[in-house]
């Protein structure tokens, strides 16, 4: 009985490993759709303040690293002033020293905001488009990271990044799916709220 059973041991693993996977991929969606709905509260209750923006792109980074389960991100807007991006939002061990800090339209944000393209680096130091800037900055170590363009009326409005998944797991293009729909539908709703605000 050995050879039969040592096959059904492998084959409840296995499926074990499969429950547990689907598991994971179902608290995944379960978070993406709570995150829509959480947005589209926080769009019909939008008080047309600078307060209920930052609100709103709260929720948005909030819901993003729970559903791709990543500790650390960042909403990083582009300053077509001075052509910079500015950290507007940030979660995780820098949330207090780093909204506000500035940095030239460089690394693998200032690469999306120029292409219009999502990326994933699951090895930060082997690709060239990062930069060490803020790691070097605030003591912060990148290892992996996922950044989708945040777009409203075509036009890209800036970057929202998930940083280093809990478990040190990579991002997935499932990851970047699911952070894309989350910024396509954030981009619309920003890109209404400011045609909407009072130009006086």
């Amino acid at each position: 009985m050995t050879g039969p059973l040592r096959f059904l041991q492998t084959e409840n693993a296995r499926l074990k490993e499969e429950n547990e996977a689907l598991r994971a991929e179902l608290t995944a969606l379960r978070n993406f759709v709570m995150g829509l709905s959480e947005l589209a509260e926080a769009i019909d209750s939008f008080s047309g303040d600078g307060d209920g923006i930052m609100n709103i792109l709260d929720r948005l980074l909030y819901h993003s690293l729970e559903v791709l389960d990543a500790s650390d991100g960042s909403i990083i807007l582009v300053d077509d002033e001075t052509d910079e991006l500015v950290f507007v939002v940030v979660h995780g061990k820098v949330r207090e020293k780093l909204p506000g800090y500035r940095m030239p339209i460089t690394g693998v944000a200032g690469w999306v905001v120029t292409h219009n393209e999502p990326a994933i680096v699951n090895n930060v130091r082997a690709d060239p488009r990062f930069s060490p800037m803020v790691d070097q900055a605030f003591t912060f170590r990148t290892e992996s990271l996922i950044a989708v363009p945040l777009v409203g009326d075509g036009q890209v409005l800036g970057v929202v990044e998930a940083i280093n998944k809990r478990d040190g797991t990579p991002f997935e293009e499932k990851d970047k799916l699911l952070l894309s729909l989350l910024c396509r539908f954030a981009g619309t709703a920003l890109a209404k709220i400011a045609e909407e605000e009072p130009t006086s």
